[in-house]
């Protein structure tokens, strides 16, 4: 029995020292494994914090960062009313209010949403500025019945980048045609008037009409008859308000009469007007001093001086005075130098012969060669010649060539 009792504590001892071995190794392990997962988050959190971009406080990098433009203003839209009905030709406006809290300078972008019935007759508009409203008064016109407008947006830009918009819906507006004849105009207005109409020769087989008109509350533009193929409106003045211009036409030599009408916005009618063709060897007379010297006054001053030249020719021969033949000879030398005949010129080629003796004149006609004209008049820096195929029009005088 104690031999079993000395077995029985020694086994003990044997197994108590195996389990506190085992132990201490599952120890070790447990805390290199530790050690070793607090290794591989110390080397993450630097990989990540590598990998962060420095931060916007950093004093290095402030002048680096670009900050995008947030504009904190407002834009709000209105409009007058616009018109329920609506002519076609007749221009009818829309007053935009714009206004914004906005102090920088900045500038404004017009685009309407209509379709290709409807002109937009003013789109360069500058807006006017009162305290923080802007205005502009906008002007349109129909073409045909089918015009439509539906919405106006403004934009503000800045450095040609926009910042802020504003849209207005437009209510339908009802188009309707006017029931014309041939020789209508195309021309609503409240009045039309013709001020002065002259005629001229326009070449050998051609006749050319100009008449000076204005118009209130329409587009003198629009002037125009259907049917005639070299036609136009020159030397626009004034707005749709008040304007006046120039229509110009070219006819055949045997026509007599121009006739066209015109609807009446305050009669609610059409009105036509009848024209005689005259035949005037003189220029256009109007207020806008487009007429040349009169050549007939010349010659008529001409053979006055010779007159006067003789009288005083007899005068010396019956009174012997060398003042009297002084003054004979004055009058007989002062008569050839009146300008009373046409002079020759050597006209450039690709020269435009214009219509009218001004910058934005139709030109009707380009030479293609230099051809020799005849001078038939002069009115500041343009000259009015005679071409060998009979054609009359105005050339600038730079476009001559000097001897």
């Amino acid at each position: 029995m104690r031999i079993f009792l000395y077995y029985f504590l020694f086994f003990s001892i044997l197994l108590t020292n195996a389990l506190a071995q085992e132990n201490q190794r599952s120890y070790n392990e447990f805390k290199q494994d530790e050690n070793l997962q607090n290794n591989f988050r110390a080397l993450d959190e630097q990989k990540i914090y590598e990998n962060i971009a420095p931060s916007d406080d950093s004093n290095e990098n402030e002048d680096e960062i670009e900050q995008p433009f947030i504009s904190d203003s407002f834009l709000v839209l209105e409009s007058s009313e616009p018109p329920n009905k609506v002519l076609v030709n007749e221009v009818f406006s829309i007053d935009i209010y714009a206004k914004t809290n906005e102090t920088v300078n900045f500038d404004f972008n017009i685009s309407v949403k209509k379709n290709k019935d409807l002109k937009f007759l003013n789109p360069n508009v500058k807006f006017m500025r009162d305290d923080d409203t802007y205005k502009a008064t906008l002007w349109f016109e129909a073409t045909t019945s089918n015009a439509i407008l539906e919405q106006i947006k403004i934009q503000l830009l800045r450095n040609n980048q926009v910042f802020q918009e504003a849209k207005l819906d437009i209510n339908p507006i009802k188009f309707e045609a006017i029931l014309a004849s041939k020789n209508y105009s195309h021309i609503v207005a409240d009045n039309l008037q013709v001020k002065k109409v002259k005629t001229s020769n326009f070449d050998d087989k051609n006749i050319i009409m100009m008449m000076e008109f204005s118009t209130t509350n329409a587009n003198i533009r629009t002037f125009n008859i259907n049917g005639i193929n070299r036609q136009g409106v020159e030397n626009v003045n004034g707005d749709f308000n008040l304007s006046s211009g120039f229509y110009y036409a070219i006819f055949p030599n045997s026509k007599m009469n121009f006739d066209f009408s015109y609807y009446n916005k305050e009669n609610k009618k059409l009105e036509n007007i009848n024209l005689k063709l005259k035949i005037s060897d003189d220029e256009i007379s109007t207020q806008s001093d487009l007429n040349p010297t009169n050549k007939n006054f010349d010659t008529y001053k001409q053979y006055t001086l010779w007159a006067l030249s003789l009288c005083f020719a007899a005068l010396f021969i019956w009174r012997k005075n060398y003042i009297i033949l002084s003054l004979a000879l004055i009058c007989f030398t002062l008569s050839f130098l009146l300008n009373t005949g046409t002079h020759k010129a050597i006209l450039k080629a690709n020269v435009n012969a214009k219509i009218l003796p001004t910058e934005f004149s139709t030109h009707f006609y380009t030479t293609e060669n230099t051809e020799e004209v005849e001078i038939l008049a002069k009115r500041q820096n343009y000259v009015k010649v005679l071409f060998k195929n009979g054609k009359i029009g105005w050339v600038n005088y730079d476009d001559l060539q000097k001897n």
